[in-house]
């Protein structure tokens, strides 16, 4: 048997190495690649509790101003839950939305029910550096439920004296987590929108105005820049000459005077 050649054995020997470095050097592009996609799919910083992102301004806040104070019925329910899905789906990923409650206790101070920023959808996630499926099943399992506290509490509540509206307006035009740097704000008032101070302004009185609150008030309306406000009426049939006067008169003219941006009123159902 004639044996190979040892200057052929050492060429088949070379070229074996030089594929098996070439070989190597792709093996660690590839896993090089794969790095640097994994690093550049990893998810920004974030709040534990807001699911807010910790390494950039919040770019766009929702918040939902809930009016309970008198009985809220079953169509005044379903509307509360209509506007909360609608605001819900307007939402982008990491946009914040807040749900108040007017206080009749403490008017200034409205009761926080949820404030979240919306998590990244599942399929844009790394699963390698975050259970997105978790996050925004904690997300959405939170909102029902703060949803349905808020209507059992509606449900249960009989007829307040008072409905500080506007209170709670100039409380929020303060909170610093809705503050002018944020690019897009929207403000959403779900209430029948009848003003009822015990100790001044109220629009249960027959010829109650706009002109009349400002003379009245020390500080005037708060500053609303460039904030685009909805309101959702909550229909009260034995007050609807009243509903109606502060619908086209008194809340049109205060909220021009706050200087929003766009002002809206749901139509009637």
């Amino acid at each position: 048997m004639r044996r190979p050649r040892r200057g052929a054995t050492a060429r088949g020997d070379r070229g074996l190495s030089v594929l098996g470095l070439a070989l190597i050097g792709v093996a660690f592009l590839v896993l090089g690649g794969l790095g640097a996609a994994a690093f550049m799919l990893r998810p920004p910083p974030t709040d534990a509790e807001t699911l807010c992102r910790t390494d950039a301004p919040i770019r766009a806040h929702t918040i939902v101003l809930v009016d309970s104070t008198d009985r809220l019925e079953p169509r005044h329910r379903r509307k509360l839950r209509a506007v909360l899905a609608q605001e819900r789906a307007r939402l982008s990923q990491y946009d914040r939305l807040t749900i108040m409650r007017l206080n009749v206790r403490r008017p200034q101070e409205p009761a926080r029910l949820f404030s979240r920023c919306l998590p990244r959808p599942p399929e844009q996630t790394n699963p390698l550096f975050e259970n997105a499926r978790v996050n925004q099943q904690r997300w959405d399992d939170e909102f029902e439920s703060v949803l349905s506290a808020a209507t059992r509490s509606a449900q249960a509540g009989g007829t307040q004296r008072a409905s500080p509206i506007l209170a709670s307006l100039r409380a929020i035009a303060a909170d610093p987590d809705f503050g002018a740097e944020i690019s897009t704000r929207r403000l959403v008032i779900v209430s029948d929108l009848l003003e009822h101070d015990l100790t001044g302004f109220s629009l249960y009185v027959s010829d109650a105005n706009y002109a009349q609150w400002r003379a009245a008030s020390a500080f005037g309306p708060p500053d609303l820049t460039r904030v685009d406000v909805r309101l959702a009426p909550l229909d009260r049939p034995e007050h609807a000459d009243r509903q109606a006067a502060a619908l086209s008169e008194f809340w049109p003219a205060f909220f021009g005077a706050a200087d929003v941006h766009s002002f809206s009123i749901d139509p009637a159902p």
